[in-house]
């Protein structure tokens, strides 16, 4: 009996911190489309709780890909150089941890399909040669992250699994947002409204497991 009443627990834990998420990622993209300074103060709290929410009842190397995302997100929350620096090298060093929690998972479907990764070697190359003048001094770590984000993306799509692959997609799209705004000078209505809502639902769609 005390084994389900802590199984049936942990089971509430897990609920709570999936509602909890869902709230804090609705609220921090609201906050985020808005550009009066009180939501700019609001998203110092619900930005850096996103991803301790989603790493509840996850896996080890699947909470590791999301804490050093969740360093990403409050190195981000500063407007410098620097911080926009430790923001990359966090996201960075968490694609790479992405790559090797999804190949935990299994996979395959690259090799029996190798097609499929098309699309997104075509999407990361246009977006760079588009950008690799614009960049300045910041095209080779560009590059380098595009490389790292596009792997991840390519190794949730070798899972096979739909809604992981969709999160592979969005994290490449998010990213995609931030560098065209940045580099390019690319900048959509609503930008970081859209920059929040694609990472928000990539990170939730990668971390089932």
């Amino acid at each position: 009996m005390s084994g389900a009443a802590g199984g049936g627990r942990r089971a509430g834990l897990v609920r709570a911190a999936r509602l909890a998420y869902a709230a804090l990622a609705v609220a921090d993209v609201a906050l985020s489309a808005s550009a009066a300074p009180v939501a700019a103060r609001a998203r110092k709290v619900t930005k850096p709780l996103l991803m301790p929410a989603l790493m509840v009842g996850r896996s080890a190397p699947t909470r590791r890909a999301l804490a050093l995302s969740g360093a990403g997100d409050v190195a981000l929350l500063g407007s410098s150089d620097a911080a926009f620096t430790a923001g990359l090298g966090a996201f960075l060093a968490g694609q790479v941890a992405w790559v090797r929690a999804l190949h935990g998972r299994g996979g395959g479907l690259l090799a029996r399909r190798p097609a499929v990764a098309v699309p997104y070697v075509l999407a990361a190359a246009g977006l760079n040669a588009y950008l690799w003048a614009r960049a300045g001094k910041d095209r080779l770590p560009l590059v380098a992250y595009s490389a790292a984000v596009t792997s991840m993306a390519l190794a949730a799509a070798d899972t096979g699994d739909p809604l992981t692959a969709t999160g592979g997609a969005l994290f490449m799209a998010s990213d995609g947002l931030i560098a065209l705004d940045r580099f390019g000078g690319v900048r959509l209505p609503a930008q970081d409204a859209w920059v929040m809502g694609t990472y928000t639902a990539a990170q939730a769609l990668l971390a089932r497991e």
